[in-house]
């Protein structure tokens, strides 16, 4: 199942979209991610961030990046340390988490 979830951070300093299976996370081309990077990110994250067919001046993607974690996704969406639980959100605007509440 595969579902398709947000990111939008306070300002618009980042508006993402993905898709979530339940095994990951893949951001989708053309997602904005923050121009900004905490000290303290995931290395992946980071390195992913740094590659221009990833990523174009503008921070916007260049293609799909898959993470095995919707908290890594997040982290490198967002800039910073990041639930990915919380970060993103179902259409609805609940957060990914209450998936499992169900």
């Amino acid at each position: 199942m595969e579902i398709e979830v947000i990111a939008k951070g306070r300002n618009m300093r980042y508006d993402a979209v993905g898709i979530y299976d339940g095994k990951g996370l893949t951001v989708l081309k053309g997602s904005r991610i923050s121009a900004t990077v905490a000290s303290k990110m995931n290395p992946v994250a980071v390195k992913l961030r740094e590659r221009k067919d990833t990523v174009d001046n503008d921070f916007v993607l260049q293609r799909d990046v898959t993470f095995r974690s919707a908290s890594t996704a997040a982290s490198f969406v967002t800039g910073s340390i990041a639930n990915g639980m919380r970060v993103w959100k179902l259409k609805d605007g609940k957060p990914l988490s209450s998936m499992s509440e169900k």
